[in-house]
């Protein structure tokens, strides 16, 4: 007889609970803070408003997903001026629309600036970025971003520094202390 109190007991104790949480459907859920601003990535720009853009398809370059060659991928670009036509490219590094056969290279990079002047283009890339992609890896890395900039006839040269420094390498395996140049270029 005990045996059957408890279980009764147990019993609408469960159906409370029950209702309960059934009441609780119709609260609001509770709000999501904002996120707080990071470093510029290579995502997209915001488009400008107002402004006429010039649109242009460019050659992206991936890896495949082996790691074991470069792949082209040809893709469209908006942009007002020639600064942001670089970075747009630069964005794209890391965004291929064939993701099922091209492995991005640059995943999270984050530069703090990007400027171009005299045929140079300067990127200042955030010394946090992670690159896990071994030696072969850092050249094929390496290898995409002048074949994607280098398109661009007016890019003669390209430096890479951290947080404002000369960087000496991006992943310890590969010496970039001088600028990168069209020439070296593999084809």
């Amino acid at each position: 007889m005990n045996y059957r109190r408890r279980l009764v007991g147990l019993g609408l104790f469960a159906l409370l609970l029950l209702a309960a949480g059934c009441g609780q459907q119709n609260a609001a859920p509770a709000p999501v803070p904002a996120p707080e601003p990071a470093p510029q990535t290579g995502a997209p720009t915001e488009e400008p408003s107002g402004s006429s853009l010039t649109k242009q398809t460019i050659s992206v370059f991936y890896s495949d997903n082996d790691l074991l060659a470069l792949q082209e991928e040809k893709q469209e670009i908006a942009f007002a001026d020639d600064l942001e036509k670089y970075k747009k490219a630069v964005a794209l590094l890391e965004a291929p629309q064939e993701k099922e056969k091209h492995f991005p290279l640059w995943v999270d990079f984050k530069y703090h600036s990007l400027t171009f002047e005299e045929g140079k283009l300067t990127i200042d890339a955030d010394s946090h970025n992670v690159y896990n992609l071994g030696s072969s890896g850092e050249i094929m890395a390496l290898d995409a971003l002048k074949k994607t900039l280098f398109q661009f006839p007016e890019v003669k040269s390209i430096v890479i520094l951290e947080d404002g420094k000369p960087a000496e390498s991006l992943m310890g395996h590969v010496d970039i202390v001088e600028p990168l140049t069209r020439d070296e270029v593999a084809q």
